[in-house]
């Protein structure tokens, strides 16, 4: 039953055309596009002034492109502020619909209430890897026609190390796609909206990140416990950081990937006892 309750939250969502255009393909195709678009300007601007240029300007703006050098940055970055914000339009229609079209009525007697909504929390976990894995693609995509362009050398550079470092990287940023697509859910549970849940997100998510550079200012440690387990933009940058190699040990790493953990699995939990005691009836 759990199957076909998360079976039915894609089908629907694979329906609602705008969500997931925004959800899904907004940023990471938008991105691509403006990325091109500004490097050919960049490139233009350096054709013209080239012959005054030092030669080791020239050096760099004719260096090859090192795929896995590129895909490793991207990585290092994919859960960015913009991606996630466009992708909670997503994560609050799946919350949302059913207050929003009042089918509770009709879909509650065929199935249990912890089934519907883990189907909608497992629903958005699936969809969250979409937007992630089209954003890496697209910029790399944007990537080669920009050196193409430029008449750039092209070499993989990727080996197994690095290939390992980029799956890290993408789990880590799913992860943190996920935990805010829950509390988008738990969100849009709590106000039976689909903005409710989208703006309460939004609103927790700076609110969260303000308050830990304010916790930081006045002498929290970022490797600290309770900076990790508190704030999950700080336990997805440190993850990130250990996977790029970077000064955090595996300890630290092991606190800031719990921390992470726990913030999926808290707005869960909480959405499972909230929609356990709601009133449908009124839907």
């Amino acid at each position: 039953m759990l199957f076909d309750a998360v079976r039915a939250e894609l089908l629907r969502f694979s329906r609602n055309t705008q969500a997931w255009f925004w959800a899904l393909l907004a940023i990471p195709v938008g991105t691509a596009i403006v990325g091109i678009l500004f490097r050919q300007f960049l490139y233009g601007q350096f054709q013209k002034a080239e012959a005054n240029l030092p030669a080791s300007v020239g050096q760099i703006a004719h260096a090859p492109l090192d795929l896995g050098t590129l895909m490793v940055d991207q990585a290092s970055q994919l859960a960015g502020a913009n991606l996630l914000a466009f992708f909670l339009i997503g994560a609050a229609a799946i919350a949302a619909s059913d207050y929003r079209w009042e089918t509770w009525r009709l879909i509650r007697p065929r199935n249990s209430r912890l089934n519907l909504v883990l189907g909608k929390a497992l629903a958005i976990a699936i969809i969250a890897a979409i937007p992630l894995l089209l954003f890496l693609l697209c910029e790399i995509v944007a990537q080669i026609i920009s050196a193409s362009i430029e008449h750039r050398t092209i070499k993989i550079g990727l080996d197994a190390n690095r290939f390992m470092t980029i799956l890290g990287m993408v789990v880590a940023s799913w992860l943190r796609a996920i935990q805010t697509g829950l509390v988008a859910l738990l969100a849009a549970l709590a106000t039976r909206s689909l903005f409710g849940g989208f703006v309460i997100a939004i609103a927790f998510g700076f609110g969260s990140f303000m308050v830990e550079r304010m916790m930081l200012g006045l002498g929290w440690g970022p490797s600290e416990w309770r900076t990790l387990l508190l704030f999950p933009s700080a336990a997805y940058a440190t993850v990130q950081t250990y996977l790029a190699h970077g000064p955090v040990t595996v300890a630290i790493a092991a606190k800031a990937l719990t921390g992470l953990l726990l913030w999926v699995a808290a707005p869960t939990a909480l959405s499972v006892w909230l929609f356990q005691r709601q009133d449908l009836s009124k839907e």
